[in-house]
């Protein structure tokens, strides 16, 4: 009776420790799986990024923007242009290998495609770049290449309509956990299918909440995306003001 007893205990404790054991291999593969899961949707997402980055038509328009400046004898105008195009393509690939950059590091890609636009457009807008709550932009690391497509549809689709009298705002803010970027424009505003284009597979504004899916889906941290069209009233637009909330990693 007492072997039949001591047999039971130690089956039970073979039993036990076979099910603690497998419970942490199952838990491992599990957390293995999510994290490849993760990591091939942020590789298919950041693909999908770049690719919009390398829009063909700004790199066609740029090549015509210096070809122009050479055109008028703005030569040295055309050889800054051209440099700073060149540095441009050096940043934007560099930052393709990357799921996070240094903020600094993204405004200054920022600040230097926007002087770009500027030129090619024939300064028509003006801009400016504000920091609330930040006391120093090189502490935070944030998502690659999330900014520049909303700034680019700014500039495109809302700006270089309106052709004068036009600006963008952006403000970095910290709230939290995030990075807050608030891109305003007062350009001519958004149609009213403008919402139902922006849902094809390559648009800026559906690749970007993609990636914060999946972002959202493997993190605790929540990003999101909020556009709002101003309107002064139905028939005058005054602009588009887009909220791009980030999680961000400390650098510090």
């Amino acid at each position: 009776m007492e072997f039949d007893v001591v047999v039971s205990l130690i089956l039970l404790t073979a039993l036990a420790v076979g099910i603690f054991f497998y419970d942490r291999m199952y838990t491992r593969l599990t957390k293995e799986n999510k994290e490849l899961a993760y990591k091939n949707s942020q590789v298919d997402m950041e693909t999908k990024a770049f690719r919009l980055q390398m829009n063909p038509h700004f790199i066609y328009n740029s090549f015509s923007a210096a070809q122009y400046l050479i055109m008028i004898n703005e030569n040295e105008k055309a050889f800054n242009y051209l440099s700073d195009f060149s540095l441009l393509m050096r940043q934007m690939f560099e930052n393709a290998k990357k799921s996070y950059v240094k903020m600094n590091e993204e405004i200054e890609f920022m600040e230097r495609y926007i002087e770009l636009e500027k030129i090619r457009f024939n300064n028509t807008f003006t801009s400016q770049i504000e920091f609330t709550d930040i006391p120093d932009v090189k502490n935070y690391k944030i998502p690659t290449m999330m900014i520049q497509p909303i700034v680019e549809n700014a500039i495109r689709h809302g700006l270089a309509p309106k052709k004068h009298d036009a600006e963008l705002k952006i403000n970095f803010r910290l709230d939290d956990d995030y990075i807050v970027c608030k891109i305003e424009d007062n350009g001519i505003g958004l149609k009213k299918d403008a919402f139902k284009e922006s849902n094809s597979e390559n648009s800026a504004i559906e690749v970007i909440r993609n990636r914060l899916e999946v972002i959202n889906t493997f993190h605790n941290k929540k990003g999101k995306l909020t556009i709002i069209n101003k309107q002064i009233d139905d028939n005058l637009n005054t602009g588009v003001i887009v909220e791009l909330c980030l999680p961000y990693r400390d650098n510090t």
